[in-house]
């Protein structure tokens, strides 16, 4: 039994001596750099949260840096983009308040796009695909807006389901749909100077309703022009 416990007492020993010690440092490291991440995640916060500041780029750029190293120009895009797509929201906001427009034209954005709505009559008359000389003005305060980007810029027309009358110049509401949108792009190009090439055209007559076409208020409602400004990472 002693020579068993003398035995065991002497492999125990050389156990504890093989025991590397060398990289035990790596513990309180590994805390040390926990803290910091959590610095630099608070920092960057506080960065976001003053991204109006005017260096908020740079402070975006510095926080990067000091964390990998390297900037991700992916998420300062991607930041840069939310930042402009906010602003330009904003102004859409301002300028329907002062306009009084709140009631025809809902301006909404998500991750793809920023949608201005704008419902008869504020641009058309019924069945007519001229522009109101009233249309002017709110087309106008949307061109100064717009030309403060350079996104691509996709307009839409839309009508009520109520047939085509006659034999006129328009066999159905597709094409009506299409000319309006058509005519809202040559405003803003002709008139307004912004580069065509940013612009398409698209109608889809009375088969997108964003409700039923029930009721005389529901058809003003689908009789609409949208603006669509694609975001940024669509764009490119």
């Amino acid at each position: 039994m002693g020579i068993y416990s003398d035995g065991f007492h002497r492999n125990v020993d050389r156990r504890i001596r093989r025991i590397d010690t060398t990289d035990l440092w790596i513990v309180p490291y590994a805390d040390f750099m926990s803290v910091l991440m959590v610095l630099f995640l608070i920092m960057f916060v506080f960065a976001y949260t003053a991204r109006n500041n005017k260096h908020y780029n740079e402070i975006l750029i510095s926080i990067q840096t000091e964390m990998g190293g390297k900037v991700s120009e992916d998420v300062l895009e991607q930041m840069q983009d939310s930042e402009r797509t906010e602003q330009t929201v904003l102004k859409f906001d301002e300028m329907l308040e002062t306009q009084n427009l709140t009631k025809y034209v809902t301006v909404t954005y998500d991750t793809d796009q920023i949608k201005i709505v704008m419902k008869n009559p504020v641009l058309f008359d019924i069945g007519q695909v001229e522009l109101r000389t009233e249309s002017e003005t709110v087309l106008h305060e949307t061109a100064e807006i717009l030309q403060n980007t350079d996104n691509d810029v996709i307009i839409e027309g839309h009508t009520d389901n109520v047939p085509v009358k006659g034999q006129g110049k328009f066999k159905s509401n597709w094409e009506i749909s299409q000319r309006r949108a058509i005519e809202v792009i040559r405003y803003l190009t002709h008139q307004e100077g912004l580069n065509p090439v940013r612009f398409g055209a698209a109608g889809y007559g009375e088969f997108r309703p964003v409700v039923p076409n029930d009721t005389p208020e529901h058809r003003m409602m689908n009789r609409r022009i949208e603006i669509n400004v694609l975001r940024r990472h669509l764009a490119k």
